[in-house]
């Protein structure tokens, strides 16, 4: 009873030497409340140690809830937006807790009291920072952002020292980081979106993804010509880490000619296709740079054997039909306005058979265009061809004037 006694004298004594505003923390039943009164009150609190320790209440408090709503969550009655507010606040409030624990008390000595507990207990629920992320996809991409790269700085945190893991051991941490630059992405936070998604594109599930998010988050942040050559030497870093991918193929080869390097988009695209013949993507970019030349028939030559090397994909399709036949009617087209006066029934018969090439290929662009979305590509261009071979008046040209909207 002796002992009893003198272990509640020295409670009381240290509840007694607490600041006011201490005490009234202490007093608070719900992690809001708590928080809500720490943040206001500061500046009231006696020293480095005081604020650790009302900081350190908010994290039990919210903890506390978090747990009770995770056990509602069992049975599918959990308030899931307080479970994970509450999940958020402890996160936060153990760093706030640390940041004061580590520093020098009113003694001037530093007796860090929370840091390895608060870091046990809240590395275990490192996981529902993923969950939580999820919960906010679509409410409030920039909180979910927030959760999910936490998720990947508490490897960072000197906090969590004791507990971090092995990133190349631990099956949430492309999870996380591929998810965290998603929702930066569409919170419109590219650098985060950029930094996030790099770290996942070796990931075997979604890897090919967040290197669009990474490539995409690039391209957002252009404004400027030094931008764009910060964007080139970005994209040759990564073309020489994944040489075979063809989304950073493409998107090197359009930085090129954006930038009017049309040699150095020429070159790289010579060099693929010297290693990789049947590159569907690099023939498509080929094709191009020789249409650009007005190297029509080369042009239409190459893009007819990227289109047998495609993928079946109805869009991709679509475009490179409708590609070849512009080369075959810029082909016409360019030689036609080299004749000088009327053209005779006997020069028009000789354009016929490049026409109707041409109409082969938009005929085949249409069919893939099944619900009509993507005519600018193919439809205005058909209807000339029919008036050219046709004439105006025959029902097919009618036909292709009304469908281009004419």
């Amino acid at each position: 009873m002796m002992f009893a006694a003198l272990m509640l004298l020295s409670v009381s004594a240290a509840f007694a030497g607490n600041s006011d505003a201490l005490k009234a923390i202490l007093k608070c039943d719900s992690y809001a409340e708590a928080n809500k009164l720490v943040q206001s009150t500061l500046d009231q609190l006696a020293d480095n140690s005081e604020k650790a320790t009302a900081y350190n209440k908010v994290v039990d408090l919210a903890l506390g809830t978090f747990n009770d709503q995770a056990k509602l969550a069992q049975a599918q009655k959990a308030d899931e937006a307080t479970m994970y507010d509450a999940l958020e606040t402890a996160f936060a409030a153990a760093d706030e807790c640390y940041k004061y624990d580590v520093l020098p008390n009113a003694k001037g000595k530093v007796k860090e009291r929370y840091g390895k507990v608060n870091a046990v207990r809240l590395s275990q629920l490192r996981p529902y920072l993923i969950n939580a992320g999820g919960f906010y996809q679509g409410k409030d991409n920039a909180r979910a952002f927030k959760l999910l790269s936490s998720y990947i700085t508490i490897n960072d945190n000197p906090m969590y020292a004791g507990v971090k893991t092995d990133p190349a051991k631990d099956p949430n941490y492309m999870l996380a980081a591929y998810y965290a630059g998603y929702m930066a992405l569409m919170a419109k936070d590219y650098p985060n979106a950029e930094k996030y998604a790099g770290m996942a594109v070796t990931d075997s599930v979604n890897g090919a993804n967040a290197l669009q998010i990474q490539l995409q988050a690039m391209k957002s942040q252009l404004q400027t010509a030094e931008d764009s050559v910060k964007f080139i030497d970005k994209c040759k870093a990564l073309y020489e880490q994944h040489p075979d991918n063809q989304a950073i193929f493409a998107n090197l080869v359009d930085a090129y000619n954006q930038m009017n390097r049309s040699a150095d988009a020429e070159k790289l695209v010579d060099d693929r296709l010297a290693k990789q013949p049947n590159d569907f993507i690099a023939l498509w970019v080929k094709g191009q740079l020789l249409e650009q030349q007005n190297k029509f028939e080369d042009a239409a030559t190459t893009l007819k054997k990227s289109l047998e090397n495609a993928p079946d994909q109805p869009q991709t399709k679509l475009q490179l039909n409708a590609s070849i036949g512009d080369c075959y009617l810029y082909h016409a087209q360019t030689r036609l306005e080299k004749i000088k006066g009327v053209l005779s029934k006997a020069a028009k018969d000789q354009f016929v058979p490049v026409y109707q090439e041409a109409i082969k290929y938009y005929e085949a662009a249409k069919a893939l265009d099944t619900d009509q979305t993507q005519k600018s590509k193919y439809a205005a261009r058909l209807y000339n061809c029919y008036y050219f071979v046709y004439g105006e008046n025959d029902p097919k040209t009618q036909e292709a004037k009304t469908y281009a909207g004419y």
